[in-house]
């Protein structure tokens, strides 16, 4: 990857737009089809009109980044009782995750064959995680993957049976302290408006509006 200012590759799946210095690397990038979601800041208005232009790209959300400045400082949220914080695929199947993640977030799309590919593909850097009930059925997930002394948590989702009881707020914690041991000491994340609350409860603070890229059909 070029070492364009503003241009940062996260985990080989998702390509980071900062602001328009970026502008030349992002062309080159985006020919190359191997990443599976750009993000960039408002901020950089030339590359969001080359992305919603002639670029193989379309633009599918517009979230909220948000930074934790310090994860050790995140407050505490524990899981509510019947449900158990597990990894995946060590004690729960990244199938079983799948399945619980598109039942809750109708912006996952795919099978849960797909998704489950798409998790186990993801780097080393990168950990999954569900909630499961006495039965081991899955009905909460969250993720992170780790670059240097950041953190990216994202793959959070609730079904809507479990909403409202601090689920969110727990999942995402597991998975910032997951980073925390794998030596992360800072965390971002891409908040729809509906998750802006659980994570300003964690300690996140609003960074600027992005929107989010997939390859167009």
């Amino acid at each position: 990857m070029r070492n364009d200012a503003g241009l940062r590759g996260v985990a080989r799946v998702r390509l980071l737009v900062t602001d328009d210095s970026a502008y030349d690397g992002l062309v080159a990038e985006a020919a190359l089809a191997r990443w599976a979601v750009v993000i960039a800041f408002e901020e950089a208005a030339r590359c969001n009109e080359f992305l919603r232009g002639e670029s193989g790209w379309k633009a599918v959300g517009t979230e909220l980044a948000m930074v934790l400045p310090d994860i050790e400082a995140a407050i505490d949220a524990p899981l509510p009782d019947g449900l158990e914080f597990r990894a995946a695929p060590a004690s729960v199947s990244l199938l079983d995750a799948a399945t619980a993640a598109i039942g809750s977030d109708p912006a996952i799309t795919g099978s849960p064959e797909d998704v489950a590919g798409f998790l186990g593909g993801l780097p080393s850097s990168a950990s999954v995680f569900a909630a499961v009930d006495g039965d081991g059925v899955a009905h909460a997930t969250a993720a992170s993957h780790v670059f240097g002394e950041y953190a990216q948590i994202f793959f959070v989702a609730t079904e809507p049976a479990w909403r409202r009881r601090g689920v969110g707020s727990a999942m995402t914690l597991g998975a910032l302290k997951a980073a925390a041991s794998r030596g992360a000491r800072r965390a971002i994340l891409h908040s729809t408006e509906i998750g802006v609350s659980v994570y300003a409860g964690l300690g996140f603070e609003p960074a600027g509006m992005v929107t989010r890229y997939a390859p167009a059909d």
